[in-house]
């Protein structure tokens, strides 16, 4: 799903309402942390547990977010980022695209039905243990 796309689908949606992104084949649910790029031209939020102030967007805030990223990338496929730690040391970042939207339970949800985006996976080690 494109930026056109999510913005077309959430036209007339209620524009109070929370968000957030879910990736059920790998039991992830979040809310969203940052809108903007997840790699170089590719739109996306990061999702997870930083800045809980930063983390409760609002439907027009997001829809707000998504028109800063300007005609180019409209129809750039747009991407779910997620960190997984696996230890002190290390962590890993994954890529799921967006398939879908939904609004249930009174919160607008950013859906991933695909399998991660093996090809963008990155491993990194924390700088302090470089």
């Amino acid at each position: 799903m494109n930026i056109e796309n999510i913005l077309n689908e959430l036209n007339f949606a209620d524009e109070s309402l929370p968000m957030i992104c879910s990736v059920p084949s790998v039991g992830l649910k979040s809310r969203i942390y940052i809108v903007g790029q997840v790699q170089e031209n590719i739109p996306g939020v990061i999702i997870g547990d930083r800045e809980p102030y930063l983390r409760e967007k609002t439907l027009g805030v997001f829809k707000d977010e998504l028109k800063t990223f300007g005609p180019r990338f409209l129809k750039s496929d747009f991407l779910m980022e997620s960190t997984h730690e696996f230890n002190e040391e290390e962590y890993e970042v994954r890529y799921y695209e967006l398939t879908h939207i939904k609004i249930e339970a009174g919160e607008v949800v950013l859906l991933s039905e695909k399998d991660e985006l093996f090809e963008l996976r990155e491993i990194h080690r924390k700088p302090e243990y470089e």
